[in-house]
């Protein structure tokens, strides 16, 4: 089973300063694929599908929203990725993380961050030999051999 967008088509509308339900066609098609395709990224890194038990009711968080409307309209609104373009003296060229619909990696923290992964999290602990130690002393917290 396909899983549905995390967000609406009328969403990527309104960023585009359309009103909901201008697209028509394949420009309706391109938005709604650009929009699936952020959301499987997303959910890829998040881990989660951030669907409710029913199977359709969106339960992911507000900025998770903003990178995948952010990511397909990036895809939408250069669906080949060019870099610029230059015609005569005329020549524009947009920031390199502007030119795919893939997550940038602050999208990326982003979306970790919402999921509860967080890079480097968590309790750790390291056993380090003092100099100050008696070699033929027994130690004070024998390992466990585990076979």
């Amino acid at each position: 089973m396909s899983l549905p967008p995390l967000a609406p088509v009328a969403e990527l509308e309104r960023r585009l300063g359309l009103a909901p339900g201008t697209l028509a066609g394949s420009d309706l098609v391109r938005a709604g694929v650009a929009l699936e395709d952020a959301s499987t990224l997303v959910r890829a890194e998040a881990g989660t599908d951030w669907l409710a038990e029913d199977g359709v009711t969106v339960t992911a968080p507000a900025v998770v929203l903003t990178v995948v409307l952010g990511a397909a309209l990036r895809a939408y609104r250069n669906p080949d990725g060019y870099s610029g373009e230059s015609v005569g003296e005329y020549s524009y060229q947009y920031a390199r993380e502007a030119t795919s619909g893939y997550l940038t990696s602050a999208e990326v923290a982003i979306v970790r961050r919402a999921a509860g992964k967080l890079a480097g999290s968590g309790v750790y602990t390291v056993r380090t030999p003092s100099a100050y130690v008696n070699p033929d002393a027994p130690e004070p917290f024998p390992l466990a051999v585990v076979e």
